[in-house]
This record gives C-alpha cells, structure tokens and sequence, in this order.
C-alpha cells in the first residue's frame, strides 16, 4: 500500500487488475459481463420487487457529466451501508444502456479475495466486472487497510483516470432491523486522503435488499425472496470542505515523515487522522439515514469496540444483539 498518496496496480492471487485500457478483446468481454450482470438485476428487480430510488436522476446526471475520461477533474467515491451479498449488483441496476456499454464510467468495486475469486472461473469475472480483491486479516496477512486493493484505488482516483471506485466500509453484509450500521473500515479513509486531488464523495443507503436475502433465511436458502420493498437513495455529494482540514493534516504528516511509507503506517498523527477521515465518512452515510427518518443509532453503534463484546465477535451468523452478520462483501 502507498502511505504517501499514488499507488500501484493490484494483483493477488486472483489475478491482476488492469487500470484504465488492457486488449480490444478484454475491453469487449469487461463491457458484456457489467452490461449483462446489471441488465439481469434490473430485470430480477423489476419482475420480483417493489423498487424506489431517490436521488437517482441527479446521480445520473454526475455520471454523464464524467463520461469522458479527459474531462474529468476528480475522482469519484461512493460510500454506502451493506446489507446483502446482492448489494453490489442491485445497486447499480438503473443505469442506462449508454453508460453499462462505456466501461471507464462504470465504478470499480471491492470483493473479498476468498469469495470472489475463489477459482479461475470466479477470478475471471469478478476482474472483468471491475472488481477488486481485498483480503481478511483474520484470513490473510495481505488483510488490513494497506492492501493492493486499496492501492489500486488510490491509483484509479487519481490523475489520469479519476474514476469512480465504491465501497461498502463496513466491509460485510450487517443486517440490523433499524439499519443502524457497523463501524466503518479505516481503508475509505486512505482514498480520501491519498488520491492526487480530493475524490468527490456520494453517500447511498440501501434499504429491503436484507428481506431479499435475509442471512436467516430458510429453505431453499440460494434463492432470493420476491415481493419486498427495496429502497435505494443516492445523497448529495458531500461538500469538499469537510476533507480540506484533513488533506492538509496529512500532507504536514507525510511531510513530518519524509515520505516514508512505514512511518505513515503507524505515527500516531497518521493513524487519528484515519480515525477521524473515516468517521467523517461514516457521518456523511448517517446523515442519509438519518433524512430517510430512521431513529438514532444506538450508543457505541460506530465504534470498533462494540463489537469486541461477548457474542459481537461472530464472523457470521446471528449477533448478541439479533444483528445478523456475514463475512461477505
């Protein structure tokens, strides 16, 4: 990972991610896998369940005005709650023909490396829907926020291609009955604070797609639930001033630090300013919660130690609390 800003191509275990270009050939296959997964999802979506999006038009709207690469000036980062292993793909759903057929306007996403690409076939199509691997510190000494996916992202941010990257911070699927979410993962913060210019930041809250694949669902359990209620509601983007301080923290630190990539891994001022540029994110998210007239989450609901608690410890499955979780992105 590039603790400086910039970063580097990410390739692990389940084959490299090229940025921005590779063969006539992968460019075609890269279009039909997004093209084809999102038009099923939107079918899927349309025949199966009630859907409403808000927000979507002006989201629309961004995405068009960013469909040449030359023109852009930022990159793009959209932050949302994650509560189904079908987030990804519905998510997106409504996009137009137009944009599913331009691969550089289509968002770059992250997938966990165990899930994901678990096998040629999987590796294959997760890299040609521009996804990609991320690994557990549970699971892999690769895991944790300095990462290769972390650094392509800082990469594809940044000068030439301003992408669009998404994340889900929370880094599984969390369903909790008021949608309160978990604490979020310091790796959004490194995207906001490395990229070469201060990436636009769009917050989403998803909300029904956990009825749809409900993690305690029974029988026949592969199958997706019909005839629920899915709301999806693209914010505003955040005002840049609330990155400005922070940006310019970090520069003084990586300037303190001569540069030097271990030192920014663990000085104390770089690890708070994580702390705090990823709490800023997650409040941004939770402001959209909020709107939407969901009551205040619970004490402690933000913090890594509350889930350090007896029975909030479980990679998956039914939490202390009824929340259900899934070691899944």
């Amino acid at each position: 990972m590039s603790n400086g800003g910039g970063g580097g191509a990410a390739s692990g275990g389940g084959g490299s991610t090229q940025i921005g270009g590779g063969s006539l050939l992968r460019r075609i296959a890269s279009t039909g896998v997004i093209a084809g997964t999102v038009l099923l999802s939107r079918l899927f979506l349309c025949t199966t369940q009630t859907v409403e999006y808000e927000g979507l038009e002006k989201f629309l709207e961004l995405l068009r005005s960013r469909r040449e690469v030359s023109g852009r000036r930022q990159g793009l980062v959209t932050v949302s709650n994650h509560i189904s292993i079908l987030d990804d793909p519905l998510l997106f759903a409504p996009l137009p023909l137009p944009l599913l057929l331009h691969p550089p306007s289509i968002r770059y996403s992250l997938g966990s490396h165990d899930v994901c690409f678990r096998n040629a076939l999987t590796s294959t199509y997760f890299n040609l829907g521009q996804v990609l691997p991320t690994y557990r510190l549970h699971k892999s000494p690769l895991g944790g926020p300095f990462q290769p996916a972390i650094n392509t992202s800082i990469a594809l941010l940044s000068h030439p291609h301003h992408a669009w990257v998404h994340v889900f911070p929370e880094g599984r699927v969390h369903q909790k009955h008021d949608y309160q979410m978990r604490y979020f993962r310091w790796g959004v913060s490194r995207l906001l604070l490395e990229a070469d210019v201060p990436p636009l930041v769009v917050p989403i809250f998803i909300t029904g797609l956990d009825q749809v694949m409900h993690e305690g669902r029974g029988w026949p359990r592969f199958l997706p639930r019909v005839g629920k209620r899915v709301r999806v509601c693209f914010g505003d983007p955040v005002d840049g001033s609330r990155w400005e301080g922070l940006r310019r923290e970090w520069k003084e630190v990586v300037r303190d630090c001569g540069g030097d990539r271990e030192k920014l891994r663990h000085a104390d001022k770089a690890v708070e300013l994580r702390i705090r540029t990823t709490w800023e994110v997650r409040m941004a998210v939770g402001e959209l919660r909020r709107q939407l007239g969901f009551p205040e989450e619970e004490k402690g609901a933000g913090l890594v130690e509350t889930y350090k608690l007896p029975g909030m410890r479980k990679m998956q499955g039914k939490l202390a609390d009824g929340t259900w979780e899934r070691d899944d992105v």
